[in-house]
Parts: structure tokens; C-alpha cells; sequence
């Protein structure tokens, strides 16, 4: 290992292994990329940085990125009154940005009236007043003097909706590179919107998955939204949509609730495991849940939500809109009625949620159903071999050490062992998420993609 200073702080510089060049990343299908043997410094991840900004004006130069680099991982393992250092920082000149731009879809800038030295310190200073959620810090190179806080962004916190659901829509993609400072030793890098690569701990990554457009998730819970809209459409739902597209957009929706539970267990920084049982399979049978829950009242709430949530979307799309034209109105259309059901689905998510900081498994079925929480999963059978996919498809795989995991993590690749159509989540106290399938009877793993 070499050893740099940068300002007042050191930093660490290592021989990180990767998946990808960052200028691969930006012409490839990221959720198509399959892991290669490659490795990359730190000083060819700046390069591509560096290319990311070529041609601005009085742009930085890789020697600066690099500074930056460091100073933003040394700021991560600081602390502000004993909270973690969380911060996002975009690298774009103060003149970028309109001061005509309001939150939430667009920027509200804030300038200081002299730019501040950018160090660790400052980042830590700085960071209870640029929520991570809501605002971020912008930098920039001042002449010889190297890059220089100019000022805060206040985003607000659509830009969550990527990976914590949500029917707005994020607004206009900043075309910048975008560090965010996110736990200790810790950093992920992205372009917009789009995850280029992280630096955990003594790892430098590729892009992650984003699950969520796994075909996998969608083949598994295909047949019970198309069978929960057939059982609507005659007498319920209006005209305007096939039967194939309020399935589709039943699909969408439901992956938004699911995300939600997940980034709120997330955020509460307990971690927790959701587990999808398949209707036919009595939840006795592998779990026993502590709190099994009756068959009626809240346990029909997500079925009774989301028909009134598609039932007011057919009311708002034009006749024979295709699912793109339809989400695109979900996402969009300022109704007063979506907004009121988002917010009552949303509740439920956060009634789940809770419900997951209980020891033990939150148990559904694949209509969302309710079974239990508290669950206690009762697999008398030892899993060795467990794959970690590195393609959504989960065409390429690796082998995993499963002694390097808890009990959560172990405790579901037993579940799905023992019952091909089961389907996990872990969140980890670290808020790293996992899905966890069985994949021609085998168990594999997907490592979801965040913020």
C-alpha cells in the first residue's frame, strides 16, 4: 500500500480490484454487464472521471479529482456530534445552475458569498446543513487553489424515489458527476442517476442491480396480478386499459410498496428479512410466525389500495394507452385522488416496516398478504453452496462463503433450499439488500443496488 497526504489528511491508496472501466460503463447496458477480471487503480478511476468532464470551462485536473477523492474518503470516517458523516457533493461550476430552478423537481441554490476550502472537516461542518436526503454541496476548482465548496443544492428528496419508491417523478437528470459520502468508508459514484461504481471499505466495485427489473421478480408474481385484474375487470375497473396493461402497471406498482418497506427497514438502521410464501404453501409449514395474523380486515388493505390506485388510473388514461403511457401517467398526473391513495399505500409500507423491526421474519404471500411477522424460520438442513449473481439473469455466478454471513442471511438461503417458489429480502444493519432465490434448485443471491 502507498501513502499519500492531501491538506491535513491522509488517505490510503490501494490496488482495488474492479468489474468494469467507468467509460465502459457509460455505453453498456449496466444491467447487462457481466464481471470481468479487471483491476483498477485509483488513478484510472480519476481518468475516467476526469473524462466525464472534459470540455468545461476551467474544468478540474485529475490530480485535483484524486485530492478530492480522498479528502471525501477521509471525511466518511469522521463523525458530527457522534452521527455519521453523510454528504453528497457534485462536481459542476456554481454558473451550472439556474437560480430560477425550485425543488423539487428542479435545484434551489444556494451560493456562498466566498467558497470554502474543501477538507474533510468542512464536509463534516457542512453536512448537518446539506441533509444528504434533501440537499447536496457543490465543488469546483478556483483557479490554482483546487476545488472549493461554492455553495449548497437543495434537491429535495424525490431523487429517493430510485431506489425507496415513489410515484413523482425525480425531474430533469443533472449531467455531473455525483459523489455521495454515504457510511464509513464508504463512497459511490454517479453520473446523474446512474450508480458507476463504489469504494467500500478496501473494494473498489462496479455497478450494483437494481433487482427490481429482475425478470426473475417479475415471472414469480406475473400470474397473481394478472389473476388479481381478471377478477376486476368486468365489473370494476373502466374500459380504457387491457387486461395486460393493469397487470403490468399492477406489477409496477406493487414493486414501488416493496421498495418502500425496504428502504424505511433500511433507514431505521435495524435491518430485518421479508419473505414471500407461495399461496398454496401454509406459512406452518417452514416459519413460525409469533404474531400470525387473521385472514380479514388489515391484511386486505394492499389488495384494496391498489385496486382503487389502477381502477383511478384507467379513469385518467386515454383508451387503449399502452403500460409505458400508462406508468408515465401514474408517475406524472397531479391528482389529488392518486396523491391520497399513494399516501395510504405508503402508510402501509411504513406499518410493514415496523412490523420487520420485530425479531424475525415479516412473512406475505404472493398477493401481499399479510401471514405473519416475528417469523421463526425452522429449516433443519445445512446450506453450503449459495451463488452470487453478478447479472440481473443470473447467467453468471459466483460462488459465495456462506459462513461469512449471519443468521438472517443463512436462515432465508435455507427457506428458499427447501421451496423452489419461496422469495427473500435481507437488509443488513449495514443497509446493504439482498434478494434471495431458488434458481433451478440452487440458492442464489442478488446484491441490490442503493443510495
Amino acid at each position: 500500500m502507498g501513502k499519500m497526504r492531501v491538506g491535513n489528511d491522509e488517505a490510503l491508496f490501494l490496488r482495488l480490484p474492479a468489474w468494469c472501466l467507468l467509460s465502459e460503463i457509460k455505453e453498456l447496458d449496466m444491467n447487462s454487464l457481466s464481471p470481468r477480471p479487471l483491476e483498477l487503480t485509483l488513478e484510472e478511476m480519476v481518468m475516467q472521471v476526469h473524462d466525464l468532464l472534459a470540455g468545461s470551462v476551467d474544468g478540474p485536473t485529475r490530480e485535483e479529482i484524486e485530492a478530492v477523492c480522498n479528502v471525501l474518503y477521509a471525511s466518511s470516517l469522521l463523525k458530527e456530534e457522534g452521527r455519521v458523516v453523510r454528504a453528497r457533493l457534485i462536481l459542476a461550476p456554481a454558473d451550472a445552475f439556474s437560480s430560477a430552478e425550485e425543488s423539487p423537481t428542479g435545484a434551489n441554490v444556494v451560493r456562498f458569498e466566498r467558497p470554502q476550502p474543501l477538507t474533510s472537516h468542512s464536509i463534516k461542518g457542512l453536512s448537518p446543513a446539506a441533509s444528504f436526503f434533501h440537499s447536496a454541496l457543490g465543488i469546483w476548482p478556483d483557479r490554482d487553489r483546487g476545488f472549493r465548496i461554492w455553495g449548497i443544492i437543495n434537491t429535495g428528496p424525490r431523487w429517493l424515489n430510485l431506489v425507496a419508491g415513489g410515484r413523482k417523478s425525480v425531474g430533469e437528470v443533472m449531467p455531473y458527476p455525483i459523489i455521495h459520502v454515504r457510511d464509513p468508508g464508504w463512497l459511490l459514484f454517479y453520473y446523474g442517476y446512474s450508480l458507476l461504481a463504489e469504494w467500500r471499505g478496501r473494494d473498489f466495485f462496479g455497478p450494483r442491480m437494481d433487482v427490481f427489473q429482475s425478470r426473475l421478480l417479475h415471472e414469480r408474481f406475473a400470474g397473481h396480478r394478472l389473476e388479481f385484474v381478471q377478477g376486476l375487470i368486468e365489473c370494476c375497473l373502466p374500459g380504457t386499459l387491457s387486461v395486460a396493461v393493469y397487470a403490468d402497471v399492477s406489477h409496477l406498482i406493487s414493486l414501488q410498496f416493496v421498495k418502500r418497506i425496504i428502504n424505511l427497514v433500511r433507514s431505521s438502521g435495524h435491518g430485518g428479512s421479508l419473505v414471500f410464501i407461495p399461496q398454496s404453501q401454509e406459512a406452518s409449514g417452514w416459519i413460525d410466525c409469533k404474531f400470525p395474523l387473521a385472514s380479514d380486515g388489515e391484511v386486505s388493505r394492499f389488495r384494496k389500495l391498489l385496486h382503487a390506485m389502477i381502477r383511478r388510473l384507467g379513469e385518467l388514461c386515454e383508451p387503449g394507452a399502452s403500460a409505458d403511457e400508462a406508468w408515465q401517467v401514474f408517475r406524472n398526473h397531479s391528482d389529488t385522488q392518486l396523491d391520497r391513495l399513494e399516501e395510504s399505500f405508503f402508510e402501509l409500507a411504513r406499518l410493514l416496516s415496523d412490523m420487520m423491526q420485530v425479531d424475525g421474519a415479516l412473512v406475505l404471500d404472493q398477493s401481499l398478504r399479510i401471514i405473519g411477522f416475528g417469523g421463526e424460520i425452522r429449516v433443519d438442513r445445512n446450506v453450503l453452496a449459495v451463488s452470487h449473481a453478478q447479472d440481473l439473469e443470473g447467467r453468471h455466478v459466483t460462488p459465495w462463503n456462506v459462513q461469512s454471513d449471519g443468521t438472517r442471511h443463512r436462515s432465508v438461503y435455507r427457506l428458499c433450499s427447501v421451496e423452489p417458489k419461496m422469495l427473500g429480502f435481507v437488509i443488513s444493519q449495514d443497509s446493504h439488500v439482498r434478494m434471495i432465490a431458488n434458481v433451478d434448485d440452487a440458492v442464489v443471491f442478488w446484491q441490490h443496488s442503493m443510495i
